[in-house]
């Protein structure tokens, strides 16, 4: 553990967060906005048991993302937003490029961009709206990367960063009361299919709903949902979400739709401009398929409170999946398996310190984890195929993954920066 406080007071000496900027462009057409904004995400974590033998830790320096966005306004009608994103650069010492274009859509307001009530339409490649999770910015959640265990049955590689290209309504009604986002999306199409048949075999649009009640005060406005908001007004609202399409998955007993529905209750309540309680509770229900550790339930939980430039938190995670079905309608075979039930379950608590430089713009996290189960952290998060080794697990012990072995200790260090 010595070893480990040593690297890590090394590695606050490496944080630098990188230059960032912040550019107001101007354009020669009447009543058009240009922003450009630079966003640097360095992160340092430390894994228990995470190198090669089992039974050292492993240690990360590198770049969680590295961010260039350009958006803007035209005549209070016309907006729009481009984002590209180099994802986990120089984790577990790779530094091939992963820099993709992860947003890129143009909204039309016809009645205007602001006001108690709006509508637009929007079409491009944007976010998926199947949680409140996914419409937090990843700058202002309570916890370093939120809870990314919880979006269960939405692969990396057809929804990258939880996004997807389609067409959809968004806005806010009743006074910024009432919020709404949805439409339909391409997601998963033939194309990822890995052998036959093809899924999605007819091409069918994925389709996501969400709607976000404001009981106390409004949170409506923006394009994401803040979970630290630095002013005085207390807010509780809570949302619902849902998402389907037909024959997206595969699973032993052969093609099966992709269907969820999430909800969440958010509670902000400052005692002034300087403090804040927040409280943030997730309910997650997932039908993806017969004997697939994707179908099953999952609740999440946060609690914090912000004292002027620091903010101590706490947040659990549990997911189950279903049990195998005793009606015939699944062989225990069919349950089993790498992606078998209860092959994914989770069971991961995180605390830590938020350290606010200036605000959200700039702050350091200091977060300590103990993974169960499938985590985002730990040794079960290290594999072939993102860090070319597996760590190594002595015969007779149960996997990484399994809820019957001790909880995996992790501590990352988070700095983000953008201006």
């Amino acid at each position: 553990m010595r070893k480990s406080l040593v690297l890590l007071s090394a590695s606050l000496l490496c944080l630098a967060p990188g230059a960032s900027r912040a550019v107001n462009v101007p354009l020669p057409i009447k009543d058009a906005k240009m922003n450009v904004t630079v966003t640097v995400q360095t992160q340092a974590l430390i894994n228990e048991n995470g190198s090669p033998d089992g039974s050292s830790p492993s240690y990360d320096i590198y770049a969680r993302r590295t961010r260039l966005q350009v958006s803007g306004e035209i005549a209070n009608t016309w907006a729009y937003y481009f984002q590209v994103d180099n994802g986990n650069f120089g984790k577990y010492g790779n530094f091939t490029s992963r820099m993709i274009v992860q947003d890129a859509f143009a909204t039309w307001a016809p009645t205007g961009l602001t006001g108690g009530s709006v509508l637009m339409v929007e079409g491009g490649l944007m976010f998926y709206p199947a949680s409140r999770l996914i419409l937090t910015p990843i700058s202002n959640q309570l916890m370093v990367e939120g809870h990314p265990d919880m979006l269960r049955g939405f692969t990396s590689a057809v929804y990258p960063a939880n996004r997807s290209t389609g067409v959809q309504v968004r806005g806010w009604l009743l006074n910024k009361k009432v919020g709404y986002r949805g439409g339909i999306y391409e997601g998963v199409q033939p194309f990822a299919s890995a052998g036959p048949p093809p899924v999605n075999p007819l091409r069918n649009p994925a389709l996501a709903l969400f709607t976000n009640w404001d009981l106390i005060g409004s949170e409506e406005g923006g394009y994401l949902y803040n979970a630290v908001r630095w002013q005085k007004d207390p807010v509780l609202s809570f949302s619902v979400a849902g998402s389907y399409q037909s024959n997206a998955l595969r699973v032993t007993k052969g093609l099966t739709d992709q269907k969820s529905l999430t909800g969440t209750v958010y509670l902000n309540y400052p005692l002034s401009e300087q403090q804040e309680l927040i409280a943030l509770v997730g309910a997650f229900l997932y039908g993806n398929g017969t004997g697939s550790r994707d179908t099953g339930t999952g609740f999440s939980g946060d609690l914090s409170f912000r004292a002027g430039w620091i903010r101590p938190y706490i947040g659990y995670e549990w997911y189950t999946s279903a049990d195998c079905p005793t009606d015939g309608s699944a062989t225990p075979a069919q349950c089993a398996g790498a992606n078998g039930v209860h092959t994914g379950d989770s069971r991961n608590t995180r605390m830590g310190l938020d350290f606010y430089i200036n605000k959200n713009q700039n702050h350091v996290m200091l977060e300590f984890a103990l993974n169960r189960g499938q985590s985002t952290w730990g040794p079960q998060a290290i594999t072939a195929a993102n860090a070319g080794y597996v760590p190594y697990i002595p015969a007779g012990q149960q996997s990484a993954q399994s809820l019957g072995r001790t909880a995996q200790k992790s501590l990352l260090l988070h700095w983000s920066a953008y201006f």
